[in-house]
């Protein structure tokens, strides 16, 4: 089951937000570490709308994958969304929770009047994920290479955008 999260949702998202940065590292601009405050998740939470919205996919009560979506407020750019920390635990990937997680979202975000375009970025590293969103008819458009450094490693970050006007 695919539902926007809220605030009596904050515990499962902090645990999952966490086990996304810990046990995929190279996949996140956050560190593993990061303290995540729960009040201030919590008033985050409450302010979600349509155009600001984590969305969960739960499997037997179990938050088992997340996405967020935003859309700036800004008027000059108000015609792109941005998706972030897409993450679907390993043991529950290959069953398409991700693409239903993203055709979810690409379907509420087609919805928002003037939204022109869905941008997103994704680790090289991270080639499921690439194959995925190309697949749901994102194109690249650039790469920063060397954009993180992870353990001596160098991990290039590659842009991509949806155009759904």
């Amino acid at each position: 089951m695919i539902r926007i999260l809220n605030e009596n949702d904050v515990d499962h998202f902090i645990k999952i937000r966490k086990d996304s940065l810990q046990l995929d590292p190279k996949s996140f601009g956050a560190m593993p570490n990061v303290k995540i405050d729960r009040e201030q998740t919590i008033k985050d939470l409450k302010k979600k709308d349509e155009e600001n919205f984590i969305l969960g996919y739960f499997e037997n009560e179990k938050l088992v994958g997340i996405l967020g979506f935003i859309r700036n407020h800004n008027k000059k750019i108000r015609h792109k969304g941005y998706i972030w920390g897409v993450f679907v635990y390993q043991e529950f990937r290959g069953k398409k929770i991700g693409d239903r997680l993203m055709q979810e979202c690409i379907e509420r975000a087609s919805n928002l009047p003037g939204l022109q375009k869905i941008l997103l970025s994704v680790s090289h590293i991270s080639q499921n994920a690439l194959y995925l969103y190309e697949k749901l008819g994102f194109e690249i458009y650039g790469t920063e290479p060397n954009a993180m450094m992870w353990e001596g490693e160098r991990i290039d970050e590659i842009f991509m955008q949806k155009v759904i006007f």
